[in-house]
């Protein structure tokens, strides 16, 4: 396990937002593509679509390469990929080739997204990391949404992608202080430990890799649910009677609680196990569908949809931290992005489709059954992990 200092685990934090600028600013973006190229909403969608088709194949080979280079190695190839392909995109001549572009750039984001993910996991105290690294990402939203609007009145939406770039530059510098290590290759941790470890530990490593691509499966259709209703969460609003400027202060208002819901996932995930926190979100969640989605109404959105927003953040320290316990080389975690990344590009589309057939509260029930769907396969590894942590099974990667 790796001990992070201060330092280290800010700097890494900071090259991870560095990295995710695009993806959490797309709403801002879809207006200034439209008017920058002369494009139709659907084509500025593609835009968004591009990105994310470069970061999920990207996330997953890097997850496959973090045995065999360091980890800054791998943070600055990623954020200079993606420094180019924003450069490249603020002076493309045309739709097509801005979505080539950025498909460039989605795949310097999922290095570097799969890299922190997978160094996170062999952190001394995995949960409490993540949790900060989610905490942050609240905060990051909060201000970029005060910059982003002042960077595109400056200068549309080239100034956007040059502004992407310069904050992808920064990046490059924090790896040079973020923390530099080489997932262990899995092989080298049985051999290391082999002569120690009995039967039944040897049982658990055998099922822990099953375990893990189960929970990536059931991860990834969570995030296809939570990204199929979010796209559609402005929409529920209008129809349970909200207006538009106090859809946004609700928005907000989810977001912030981002910060804080996190950090305490992180601290409950580390003492109480993983399975508990995933079972009393995905309830949670249900009930938070239904007010948002099936009930309609101007009360349960305002309750329902910062919830929405805060639920998925606080499960994400534990069902993480319960990957590094089953596997403590950081690979499952680094995977993790790229089962998230194309549960998030299948959702909208899918959620369109039933909005189309069933409308609103339609989608409301399919959005249950499918989180608790996910959540179930999830639990392969909570339930796997709290086993490990009961039956004390010493963890053979040291550092």
């Amino acid at each position: 396990m790796i001990k992070f200092t201060p330092l280290q685990l800010f700097s890494m934090i900071v090259v991870m937002l560095a990295s995710f600028t695009v993806p959490v600013t797309v709403a801002y973006n879809i207006g200034a593509i439209v008017a920058g190229f002369d494009a139709s909403p659907s084509q500025a969608g593609l835009i968004a679509s591009a990105q994310s088709l470069g970061t999920a194949p990207a996330a997953f080979i890097a997850s496959r390469f973090i045995t065999r280079f360091a980890s800054r190695q791998l943070f600055i190839t990623g954020l200079a990929i993606l420094a180019l392909g924003n450069v490249a995109s603020a002076y493309a001549p045309s739709i097509e080739t801005l979505a080539f572009f950025q498909f460039v750039g989605g795949a310097g984001t999922g290095i570097v997204i799969s890299v922190v993910m997978g160094t996170a996991a062999r952190s001394s105290k995995p949960e409490m990391t993540y949790g900060f690294i989610n905490s942050s990402f609240g905060v990051f939203i909060v201000g970029l949404g005060f910059v982003m609007p002042m960077v595109l009145k400056a200068g549309g939406i080239q100034s956007a992608y040059l502004f992407y770039a310069a904050v992808a530059v920064v990046g490059i510098f924090a790896a040079f202080f973020a923390p530099n290590t080489k997932a262990p290759k899995p092989d080298e941790t049985e051999a290391s430990s082999d002569e120690t470890i009995d039967g039944a530990e040897l049982a658990f490593k055998k099922r822990a890799k099953t375990m893990g691509w189960i929970a990536l499966i059931g991860f990834g259709i969570f995030f296809f649910a939570q990204s199929g209703l979010g796209a559609f969460a402005e929409r529920i609003g209008v129809a349970s009677e909200v207006s538009l400027t106090t859809i946004g202060q609700v928005f907000a208002i989810g977001g912030l609680l981002t910060i804080v819901g996190p950090l305490i996932a992180g601290w409950i995930g580390s003492r109480f196990g993983a399975t508990m926190p995933l079972i009393v979100i995905v309830i949670a969640l249900g009930f938070t569908v239904f007010g948002l989605a099936v009930l309609e109404t101007a009360t349960s959105f305002y309750i329902a949809a910062p919830l929405f927003t805060l639920l998925p953040a606080i499960l994400m320290p534990s069902f993480l931290g319960a990957l590094a316990v089953i596997d403590p080389t950081g690979r499952s975690a680094a995977m993790q992005p790229a089962f998230a990344t194309l549960g998030a590009i299948f959702g909208p589309f899918v959620a369109g489709l039933v909005v189309e057939n069933a409308a609103l509260p339609g989608l409301g029930w399919f959005t249950i059954a499918v989180f608790f769907l996910g959540g179930l396969l999830m639990a392969a590894a909570t339930v796997s992990a709290d086993s490990k942590r009961n039956r004390a099974i010493p963890d053979p990667v040291t550092a």
